[in-house]
């Protein structure tokens, strides 16, 4: 239904008078009515098992071609609380992409964004809900499609434009990875259908390299190192857009689950760690350590960029990426109690994500200002936004009953099962990193001092506020109430997934109950972990001012005549630039960043690219170039000689 509804919702705009308001106003029903399908679905799921059909399309050379769907626990997951996001997110874009925007003032007409946003979800549920593979691809490239459209929003900024085209292009390095994966599957086994998979592909000696194609297929849409550099370049549309798209990884933490956790899991368990890193990083087979390692990698130095950024929808999509990271870092061990932690911090996610996001971009609506040196104080006026998005920052930390805190402590519980001890130290670092990163965000543009606005700032509509306020009550009741979500979705799909173990079901009524949730533990460890973010924010804080380059000095250097031409109001209050010099002037991690920073390699490939391109020219007929006759008189000559052989 939202495939078709987006494809008719232009002509239906077209309609004089009412088109533009019926053809939004259908966007958003339409969206509501998928979520409320889907959770009758869930329904029926739950209390029956497996929704299976297959409908024959046609026959092609490559194989039959059948449309089947597969809806299980794991399926609905992903889709469910999509469809929830989406639902909010389309509804709070009916007011932000208006006039009234002072960021960026949006025709009040109806926009490309709000049909690909529709058939971003359709496609999303297409893809969650194929049992076959070619149509798994063909939705997979549709939302991708989507993708760089919505990222491109803008069309007349040349920024948007080239983070369009970015994200295109490492999207479909993906795509391209999974498309020869599946072929190479394929051709292996003789069917497109997934499940058949699991049967012949597992004991064959190509699964390394079609586990690995896939592993590189799933990365960008992961937002993993190295293909991550996408998402905080696209953060330059508008946010909600931004924000949609970005929750799109869920369809590949479902694609991680489904084929590492299900489709290749023998072939990952059985391949053993080695002797030497066994000893450092527990027990893991070596492809789930590799998978990991590439999490971890991933939330460490998302993290640190984050520590650095100014922007802040860039603070907050770095800091989503060091999130994803251990997330990933989490699905890779491969165990069922890692399954466990790694769908309940993508369902957490997607929800802290949207309230960030969302929050933040409410203040941009008001202000029209996205840089942090610009903003700040906006508490006093925006109090329910303020709160809405100090709340998703908090469960981003992993404050307790908040949900991600329950998702960290089972992560950590997995890793202690295959003894990596390691891995339980890289996440509890990456979180305090990113923790004192989004609170920076938070603390710069809602608790900070005050700047002078333009015109009056007041909280959004209730077109905006509904949508974060939706949000914000599921991050509440599955917060609190984890067990929701444990032995409705959670437990039962990682049960079909491993329907051998039967460990997880035994821990699920211990953790929907009390007996793994040990309130006195608990506590201690967030105190703890509050205290070192705390710490290491009161460090940061004392020693900025001291590092404070007058180079970052913005609105505060007005020079006092008497004091030597210090400004005592850096001491009273600093600045998004100011706040963290501890790391650039002591830690150097700014050095760290500049040179783990991927971008400079794309970008260097790229300009040999081009370069490479320009001397192809010369081969042009047109440039009368001497070389550009002899090479097409070669080559005609090269023709002609294979097919005299060849006949």
């Amino acid at each position: 239904m939202p495939i078709i509804v987006a494809i008719l919702s232009h002509p239906i705009a077209r309609a004089p008078k009412i088109g533009n308001s019926l053809a939004k106003a259908l966007c958003v029903i339409t969206s509501y009515a998928t979520l409320l399908m889907l959770l009758r679905l869930a329904q029926i799921v739950v209390e029956k098992g497996p929704v299976v059909n297959s409908f024959p399309i046609a026959s092609l050379p490559l194989g039959e071609l059948v449309l089947t769907v597969y809806v299980d626990e794991l399926a609905l997951i992903p889709t469910v609380f999509f469809a929830l996001f989406a639902s909010a997110a389309i509804t709070y874009s009916v007011k932000y992409l208006s006039p009234e925007n002072k960021y960026r003032p949006v025709p009040n007409t109806f926009n490309r964004g709000f049909s690909f946003m529709l058939l971003f979800l359709g496609s999303l549920i297409g893809c969650c809900f194929s049992g076959n593979m070619i149509f798994f691809l063909i939705f997979w490239e549709i939302t991708s499609i989507c993708s760089f459209f919505l990222v491109g929003f803008w069309q007349d900024d040349p920024k948007c434009v080239a983070a369009a085209f970015k994200t295109f292009i490492m999207l479909h390095i993906g795509t391209f990875g999974l498309l020869i994966g599946s072929i190479l599957a394929y051709l292996t086994v003789g069917t497109w259908e997934i499940h058949a998979w699991s049967h012949s592909l597992p004991n064959h000696p190509i699964m390394p390299l079609v586990i690995l194609l896939f592993l590189i297929g799933l990365l960008p849409k992961a937002v993993q190192f190295p293909l991550h550099s996408w998402f905080p370049d696209a953060t330059v549309t508008a946010t909600p857009i931004i924000v949609y798209v970005h929750n799109g990884f869920i369809s590949a933490l479902y694609a991680f689950l489904r084929f590492f956790g299900q489709i290749f899991a023998p072939s990952i368990r059985s391949a053993e760690m080695l002797p030497a890193l066994s000893l450092i990083f527990g027990n893991p087979s070596i492809l789930a350590f590799i998978m990991s390692l590439v999490g971890a990698l991933t939330s460490i130095l998302a993290a640190f960029f984050g520590l650095l950024e100014n922007e802040s929808k860039r603070v907050v999509a770095y800091c989503d990426i060091s999130a994803l990271g251990s997330t990933v870092m989490i699905l890779g061990f491969a165990t069922s109690l890692g399954f466990v932690a790694g769908l309940l911090g993508m369902i957490y996610h997607v929800l802290f994500t949207a309230l960030i996001f969302l929050a933040l971009g409410g203040a941009i609506f008001q202000v029209g200002k996205t840089s942090m040196d610009f903003m700040g104080g906006l508490s006093r006026y925006m109090p329910i936004t303020t709160t809405i998005g100090t709340i998703g920052a908090l469960s981003m930390a992993g404050f307790p009953f908040l949900g991600y805190f329950t998702a960290l402590w089972l992560g950590i519980y997995a890793a202690l099962e295959l003894n990596a001890l390691i891995f339980i130290v890289l996440l509890l670092f990456s979180s305090i990193l990113k923790t004192a990163a989004i609170l920076r965000m938070i603390n710069t543009v809602f608790f900070g001092k005050a700047m002078e606005y333009k015109g009056k700032i007041t909280e959004p509509s209730a077109l905006m506020l509904f949508p974060m306020l939706l949000l914000l009550t599921c991050l509440f009741v599955f917060g609190a109430y984890p067990q929701l979500l444990l032995n409705h979705l959670v437990i039962p799909a990682v049960s079909r997934l491993q329907p051998d173990s039967k460990l997880i079901l035994v821990m699920g009524d211990i953790i929907a109950g009390a007996g793994l949730w040990n309130p006195l533990l608990g506590t201690l460890i967030f105190l703890l972990y509050l205290g070192l973010v705390a710490t290491l924010i009161y460090l940061a804080l004392k020693r900025g001012a001291v590092y404070a380059e007058k180079a970052y000095v913005r609105r505060e250097e007005t020079f006092k005549p008497f004091i030597c031409g210090e400004d005592v109001n850096l001491l009273d209050e600093v600045r998004a630039r100011h706040f963290y010099h501890i790391f650039t002037n002591v830690v150097k991690i700014d050095a760290i960043c500049h040179a783990l920073n991927i971008d400079r390699f794309y970008y260097a490939l790229a300009e040999k690219f081009f370069a490479f391109c320009r001397g192809l020219l010369r081969l042009d007929i047109r440039q009368k170039y001497f070389p550009a006759v002899l090479s097409f008189t070669l080559g005609a000559l090269i023709m002609i000689i294979l097919a005299v052989l060849v006949g």
